[in-house]
């Protein structure tokens, strides 16, 4: 009866440690990964590309051109200077091949000064001076550029100081003066010999000359006209308009 007592304990004994073991993780089994560690990276590597679209922040060099539209009509025998003027980009300004400046951006600037001679000499001028540029997101920035070219609307065009310039009086002005004598001579002539020639003439001479500076030789830009200008200072765009750059 002992025997068989202590045969069941130690059975029993057996069973318990048999079932310890078991329960006890086996060191050959490997842990499970944890799925947090595992995505961290691409949250960093996301993180780190959003923060450098963020920070993309071009800046357009001297010379960069923005060609512009015209909406305020600019007349060098009216305009003043002081008076402002406005226009819309026609081309996207890119840098790096991304549009910085796009299609629709409002212009502003003023006069800077004007000029229309009633002289035989001269040229009518007028001279812009841009302010700001406005684009489609509200976003504004300082623009500073001088007029380099117009589409020759009404003969004007576009020294080297970036004035713009009327007609003025050409060759076809000068035949009229030439012709305006010639035919006040023939009739003093006529009149009064050699002496009547010469009064003639002078009066010939003067009465198309009074015409000539009455003519409209005055530098007129309608709205429409198109005029390209060139930056004079690096134009850098901000963060905030930068990040926007894709809607735009």
């Amino acid at each position: 009866m002992k025997k068989c007592i202590l045969a069941v304990s130690l059975f029993s004994l057996l069973s318990l440690n048999l079932c310890a073991q078991q329960s006890k993780p086996s060191p050959s089994t490997p842990k499970a990964a944890t799925p947090e560690l595992r995505e961290t990276p691409k949250t960093t590597n996301a993180t780190s590309q959003s923060s450098n679209t963020a920070s993309w922040t071009p800046t357009l060099p001297v010379g960069t051109p923005v060609r512009m539209k015209l909406e305020t009509p600019l007349y060098s025998a009216s305009t003043k200077a002081g008076d402002n003027f406005a226009g819309r980009v026609l081309e996207d300004v890119k840098f790096e091949d991304k549009v910085v400046i796009p299609v629709g951006t409002s212009l502003q600037g003023h006069v800077l000064q004007v000029s229309d001679p009633r002289r035989i000499k001269g040229k009518a001028t007028i001279v812009l001076r841009p302010e700001s540029l406005t684009l489609p997101n509200g976003q504004r920035y300082v623009m500073n550029a001088a007029v380099v070219d117009t589409n020759k609307v009404n003969g004007t065009d576009v020294d080297d100081e970036g004035r713009i310039k009327g007609p003025g009086h050409g060759s076809h002005d000068a035949l009229e003066v030439g012709a305006g004598t010639g035919a006040g001579a023939v009739i003093g002539g006529l009149a009064g010999g050699g002496k009547g020639l010469l009064i003639g003439a002078a009066i010939g001479a003067g009465g198309t000359v009074a015409h000539w500076l009455s003519k409209k030789n005055s530098a007129y830009l309608p709205a429409g006209s198109e005029i390209i200008f060139e930056l004079s200072r690096p134009m850098t765009v901000t963060e905030s308009a930068s990040s926007q750059r894709g809607a735009l």
